[in-house]
């Protein structure tokens, strides 16, 4: 599972060792301490790896952080309440491709 939030961008899967449990990615390590400022000290870094840092964690904690999360937003347009350039840059050009996908798909364009 992916989730974007407007000051990160992380992967969410089942942790091949322990099915209760999820190993949740990021690409910047900056992602992990945002959606997860308690864990810092927990961030594996890894060079040989697709995402270069990752968190062990059973599946209620990232549900927990998720529901804060939801219930804090105070924004009316997502795109606009990423405050950093380079991140509102790379969530720009997914949304341009999902764009793409929704015009193709309902209007053959």
């Amino acid at each position: 599972m992916w989730i974007v939030m407007n000051d990160s961008f992380i992967s969410a899967v089942e942790d091949r060792n322990n099915k209760m449990n999820l190993v949740v990615r990021a690409r910047v390590r900056e992602d992990l301490e945002n959606a997860f400022p308690g864990l810092k000290n927990e961030i594996i870094e890894s060079t040989d790896s697709d995402y270069r840092f990752r968190l062990f964690m059973a599946k209620q904690v990232l549900c927990d952080v998720m529901t804060t999360k939801i219930m804090n937003i105070d924004y009316d347009n997502f795109k606009n309440s990423v405050k950093q350039s380079w991140r509102h840059n790379a969530y720009l050009a997914i949304w341009t491709i999902m764009h793409k996908v929704q015009q193709n798909l309902y209007w053959g364009r």
